[in-house]
């Protein structure tokens, strides 16, 4: 294939999507890149032609938009994925039907080399995630285009996100190492730009034509020896491994399902019990790439002090949601339980009659906001509701009750830190 190809990237923003395009330029390739945040992207990549699209839109089915999508493309890479979506229909859209439409788009503007990066253990597991992704690889297959399917295994970064962040969550966990059952899971790992190189390859070179590759270092280890990479390279000294049963396990990952914690949740259980191994010979030698091992990944980056706060924040990050949660959740409840008397004097200068009927509503607020962070429901603009809510509590209470300031209590001196903890979780929110 000759260089300088402009290639459609689906999923161009994400962990592996935006390994891809930097790869793509750095060959001196051109990219054609689908966001759902064509703005921020294009300040990552200045230079870079970017689309908005949301895959799980209706928009995304419709082949003729497609089509026009395609106008001047040679190739098309589609890095999209959603691990843990809230509705099965999230993950059928992304990974099935609209893929669906873009490769019937394909065969009718005659672009013809599609490489589809999907994951290892799809085969293996039954979850929605699993289905869909499958469901994807042969709505592919079934075209008459060049198409190559890759599965990679652990994808790894020298950033962190998914099961690189859990990985290192793990590893500086405090007191003892969790893992799960007696942690010799094998597995293997790629670092996302080896596995961009290979794609790059793939394209330059036509090879790989209609088969199902599994990307994968050249370095085959157990579970907890991988941690204690991680452990190691963080500069922590080894501490003492200790299984998980799979029971326990289990209602933490549904634990996470239901409160959006990923990627603590029962699909990326599944996937971790199914297969976490690629095939490194296949890949290098199709490709003709040499991914590294783990322990030339981490060698060739020594930890900065960014990466030991990213892993233990990683921790912290549920925590800090939770205590918000019960917060929110305890002040509505003692609120609807308290004597309306006791605040009804208090709100009057104010309320004008109105106190009981605000104090209510206020409430029925805490609650609500306690409800949205349990559930993780569009967390980062419920962290500028939060902050708006302490604000306008202290403004109000400063205002009626300063002596309140000096409370033995810390009736409002307490929100000043509570409202830094706020703004920490919107941080810790901030996905990439």
């Amino acid at each position: 294939m000759r260089r300088n190809v402009r290639v459609l990237v689906l999923g161009a923003s994400g962990f592996v999507g935006s390994a891809v395009v930097a790869a793509l330029l750095r060959a001196g390739m051109e990219a054609r890149c689908l966001v759902r945040d064509p703005v921020r992207f294009g300040a990552r990549f200045p230079g870079t032609e970017v689309r908005s699209l949301d895959l799980a839109a209706d928009a995304a089915r419709d082949m003729d938009r497609w089509v026009g999508l395609l106008r001047g493309v040679d190739a098309v890479v589609n890095v999209a994925g959603v691990l843990q979506p809230r509705r099965a229909r999230e993950a059928w859209a992304v990974h099935r039907d609209a893929p669906e439409a873009l490769y019937g788009a394909c065969e009718r503007a005659g672009v013809r080399r599609v490489i589809l990066v999907s994951a290892i253990g799809v085969v293996e597991t039954d979850t929605v995630y699993a289905r869909s992704k499958r469901a994807g690889e042969e709505a592919l297959q079934a075209r008459e285009l060049d198409w190559t399917v890759l599965r990679p295994s652990v994808v790894v970064g020298d950033d962190s996100y998914g099961g690189t962040s859990l990985l290192r969550a793990i590893a500086v966990f405090p007191f003892v190492t969790p893992v799960i059952g007696d942690g010799t899971t094998p597995l293997d790992v790629i670092h996302k730009d080896d596995l961009a190189s290979g794609i790059v390859a793939l394209l330059r070179t036509g090879r790989g034509v209609r088969m199902v590759l599994e990307p994968a270092g050249p370095e085959r280890m157990e579970f907890v020896e991988a941690v204690s990479a991680y452990r190691s390279w963080l500069g922590l000294a080894p501490r003492r491994f200790v299984g998980v049963p799979p029971g326990l396990a289990g209602l933490f990952a549904r634990f996470g399902d239901a409160t959006a914690t990923n990627p603590l949740t029962s699909t990326a259980l599944a996937q971790f019990r199914a297969r976490l191994t690629g095939n490194a010979a296949a890949f290098a030698a199709v490709t003709g790439t040499r991914p590294r091992g783990l322990a030339e990944i981490l060698a060739a980056r020594p930890c900065g002090s960014q990466d030991l706060w990213h892993a233990r924040l990683f921790l912290a990050r549920p925590l800090v949601r939770m205590v918000l949660a019960l917060f929110w959740a305890v002040s509505g409840i003692v609120g609807l339980l308290a004597d309306p008397a006791a605040y009804e004097s208090l709100l009057e200068p104010l309320t004008r009659g109105w106190g009981r009927e605000i104090a209510f509503a206020a409430c029925v607020c805490d609650l609500a906001i306690a409800g949205a962070l349990v559930v993780g429901w569009r967390l980062k603009l419920v962290a500028w509701v939060q902050a708006a809510a302490i604000v306008g509590y202290t403004a109000a209470l400063s205002v009626l009750a300063p002596g309140m300031w000096g409370d033995l209590y810390g009736s409002l001196l307490k929100n000043l830190p509570i409202l830094i903890l706020v703004l920490v979780h919107r941080i810790l929110e901030e996905e990439r």
